[in-house]
């Protein structure tokens, strides 16, 4: 919810001086309808999952029209955007609705002009921004205050050089203070942005390509997020990729199906793998890893061996030497001191046993064994006799299991919270810090 409002502050604050309108957000003006969904990968499902889906559509160049899906697991959170003009084309209302889950609350956006120019925008409920221009024109000045009638954000624009390529400086309160947002426009583009916030300060420089898609955005420390972009024929959008070195797991794609005014289409909002490969390095590499390794026929069952190293350093290879620190997950063991490896070339679970003590011998290579259950579920004991659960590659939390005392004294029942019945098998004589299978009952 909160995603969205902000989402919406920005979208009208952004475009307070524009109209909602195909050029404003680089589509050509004969496009009808745009349907984008947004992609990343998730660690949890080790796959790609859409976590967002925007349509908007859009009638004479002008928005009428936007759905926002956000999807959270199997929930689904929808929004709706409406939008409505004045005779002279200006902007004169959004109204927002939640129309599926708590999305956020309806809230109303108007728009005042005086002379075709923008001087008052009210977000109902919230706050009221007043704008000022100079003699020629240029806008100088937004002044935004909330509904006790209080300055909550100053905004001053400045060296202007023509209508287009200017300084804008943005401060919260009532404008005085030390902490600021500084933003170099040329031709309506923001080209540098500087930001200060106490002890705080960060310089972001961005460049463009000839139609103003983004290329890139470089920080003062030198990291850095790049755009790539395929497009169709009349040069729109359809496919985005969006990768940050430093932080590879947020990358996202996104994929876009666009609808013209004569009925015809191009693009596709569904996920393009082949997309994602040509761009993301790792996600190409690990794929190539994972192709190549679905290929090996091992002689033994227990054909990963683990080295442990200085600082908990790990080392995982097969019995054929191959590296695969880049195609398992370490899975979390919050309950024991032993190391799970979930492999995801074939699904595998694999284990060693107190890897993690500080007796555990190093710079020595260790077989892993493999673990196999039929509901792929293991459990395992600790030396107070807690015990925990884990599922293919992940730690389940105990809160979702209760256990019961089995007929047989030697086994305990065990039922998950969706009211699926399982049994420990030997809880007795079973090791502790050892994974062992679960079974249905």
């Amino acid at each position: 919810m909160k995603f969205t409002i902000l989402f919406l502050f920005w979208f009208a604050n952004i475009f307070a001086q524009q109209q909602f309108r195909t050029s404003d957000f680089g589509y050509s003006d004969d496009v009808v309808k745009v349907e984008e969904s947004l992609y990343k990968f998730n660690i949890e499902t080790k796959e790609f999952v859409r976590e967002n889906t925007y349509t908007t559509e859009i009638k004479s160049t002008f928005f009428q029209k936007q759905t926002l899906e956000s999807y959270f697991g199997d929930k689904r959170l929808i929004g709706e955007y409406t939008y409505s003009y004045n005779s002279d084309f200006t902007l004169k209302e959004i109204n927002y609705k939640p129309l599926e889950g708590n999305f956020g609350y309806p809230m109303k956006f108007l728009f005042q002009y005086e002379k075709g120019k923008l001087v008052k925008m009210i977000i109902q409920g919230i706050s009221t921004t007043y704008f000022e221009y100079d003699r020629t024109g240029n806008l100088i000045k937004e002044i935004q205050k909330d509904v006790k009638n209080e300055v909550v954000k100053v905004t001053i624009y400045q060296d202007y050089k023509g209508k287009s390529s200017y300084v804008k400086i943005q401060k919260d309160g009532d404008g005085t203070g030390a902490d600021f947002t500084k933003e170099y426009f040329e031709n309506s583009i923001v080209t540098r942005k500087e930001l200060v916030s106490g002890d705080f300060n960060s310089i972001i420089t961005y460049t463009y390509d000839k139609n103003k898609n983004v290329l890139s955005q470089v920080y003062d420390d030198s990291s850095r997020i790049d755009f790539n972009y395929e497009f169709d024929a009349k040069n729109n959008r359809i496919k985005i990729a969006k990768l940050s070195q430093a932080e590879p797991e947020d990358n996202s794609f996104t994929f876009i199906k666009i609808t013209y005014a004569d009925g015809t289409t191009s693009g596709s909002a569904s996920l393009d793998l082949d997309f994602v490969k040509k761009h993301d390095k790792l996600f190409r590499e690990k794929d190539s890893l994972m192709q190549q390794y679905q290929k090996v026929v091992y002689s033994r069952k227990d054909y990963l061996s683990v080295l442990k190293g200085e600082d908990n350093v790990i080392e995982i290879q097969d019995s054929y030497d191959n590296n695969f620190e880049k195609v398992v997950q370490l899975v979390d063991t919050p309950e024991h001191s032993s190391l799970v490896i979930f492999n995801e070339v074939d699904q595998s679970v694999h284990f060693v046993k107190d890897f993690y003590l500080d007796d555990f011998s190093k710079h020595e290579w260790h077989d892993a064994i493999k673990l196999i259950s039929p509901t792929r579920i293991f459990w395992v004991k600790d030396n107070k006799f807690k015990i925990s659960f884990y599922q293919d590659g992940k730690y389940l939390q105990s809160s979702n299991f209760s256990i019961y005392d089995d007929e047989n004294p030697n086994h305990l029942i065990v039922k998950s919270f969706d009211g699926t019945t399982y049994q420990i098998q030997n809880v007795e004589t079973s090791e502790a810090g050892r994974l062992y299978p679960l079974f249905k009952k």
